[in-house]
């Protein structure tokens, strides 16, 4: 796997997990939030109805109004219709009234509890709704040390779902925004790391892939590479039924260069010749050093007839110009085509009989490994012993 895929997987992770997070707190935060305002909202709710009440019956009517007839549940029903969708209940607690079993706990911690505002009885999650709890305490019955009496229970439930949309809405929000920001802070990083990192190790990664496979002197695919590369070809060539040739080159007297004019001569002209040879071939075609002064030159798509000709564009080529120094440079060249089914070093061992051929005939020429006798196929050539 790339380094860079793996940055970016990296910072996706932890940029999802970071989201997760913010996410999680920033959603409990919320429904926190409309808790609270929730009870908020009953309690002022609970306040309203006990304020109305009490105004109504010590400033409008102090004598003829009374909290049993009919027009208290009239101001009850005028208070609660502020409060769109509160559901409102009340109890009242006398010595002729006995409440609900189901209150009675509910009723006790309110007596235990006499300095405990409002009282939530759950959290929404069952039925999708919030009820509160007040107490209703008579102040007259007060004393410096005991608590007024408890004289009635207001109960308000109130539905969950506009607190919770309201929610939603807001965590949406929040996740959006949050989202354009770990986008923005990725592309940010992804950017930063590729200029320090990535980019870097792909420049070390390239040159030490090129290392290799190139042959530093000439520029042209060491051996190792072009072996690598030959095999590739056999299978592509035999896949698609395309014909596949080897041109060997072997620089002559190169030994009377090195030993005449030194080792750094040597190198200008090994150098000048893979340039020479570079220019003649294709773009789809593969030049090498195999080692010293001996080349080899893959030819895709390329049958024996177009090998040759393309051998003899490469002699044409070397004997051109003169080279710096030591003027003429020859080279002989072996051409073989591959039959489809002989193995690497077989083909390879015909286009070098074919070579040592071309020396032995008085080299700076060609010779084609299928036209030599077949008693001589079968020897190798003593140059490469």
């Amino acid at each position: 796997m790339k380094i860079k895929t793996r940055i970016n997987l990296v910072l996706s992770g932890a940029a999802l997990v970071a989201m997760a997070a913010i996410g999680a707190v920033s959603y409990f935060g919320l429904k926190s939030e409309a808790l609270a305002t929730a009870r908020r909202e009953a309690e002022l709710h609970l306040q309203a109805v006990a304020a109305t009440r009490a105004y109504a019956a010590q400033a409008l009517v102090p004598s003829g109004w009374h909290q049993t007839r009919h027009d208290d549940a009239s101001l009850l029903a005028e208070v609660n219709r502020h409060y769109a969708g509160h559901a409102y209940a009340e109890v009242r607690l006398d010595s002729r009234t006995r409440p609900a079993p189901a209150l009675q706990a509910l009723i006790e911690r309110l007596r235990t509890e006499p300095d405990t505002a409002l009282l939530q009885l759950n959290d929404g999650v069952a039925d999708g709704r919030l009820t509160f709890v007040r107490g209703v305490r008579d102040a007259a019955t007060a004393g410096d040390a005991a608590p007024s009496a408890l004289v009635g229970v207001q109960m308000v439930s109130m539905s969950m779902d506009r607190s919770m949309h309201r929610v939603l809405e807001a965590f949406w929000r929040q996740m959006a925004g949050m989202g354009l920001l770990v986008v923005v802070l990725f592309l940010a990083l992804n950017l930063m790391l590729r200029r320090l990192v990535v980019n870097p190790v792909d420049v070390h990664q390239r040159a030490l892939r090129r290392l290799a496979t190139q042959d530093s002197l000439t520029g042209a695919t060491n051996r190792r590479g072009f072996m690598d590369r030959l095999l590739r070809a056999q299978s592509e060539a035999e896949a698609q039924a395309e014909p596949l040739s080897l041109v060997m080159v072997d620089l002559d007297h190169f030994k009377r260069i090195n030993d005449e004019h030194g080792h750094g001569v040597g190198d200008a002209v090994l150098r000048e010749v893979a340039h020479r040879m570079r220019r003649q071939i294709r773009r789809a075609d593969l030049l090498g050093r195999l080692g010293g002064e001996e080349f080899a030159i893959l030819l895709p798509d390329t049958d024996l007839v177009g090998a040759r000709t393309q051998a003899e564009h490469l002699l044409t080529a070397l004997r051109s110009q003169p080279f710096p120094t030591v003027g003429r440079v020859t080279a002989s060249l072996g051409v073989a085509q591959w039959n489809g089914r002989e193995a690497a070093s077989a083909w390879l061992h015909r286009a070098d009989l074919a070579l040592y051929e071309a020396k032995h005939l008085g080299r700076d020429r060609l010779v084609v490994a299928e036209d030599l006798d077949t008693d001589l196929l079968t020897t190798r050539p003593d140059r490469l012993e």
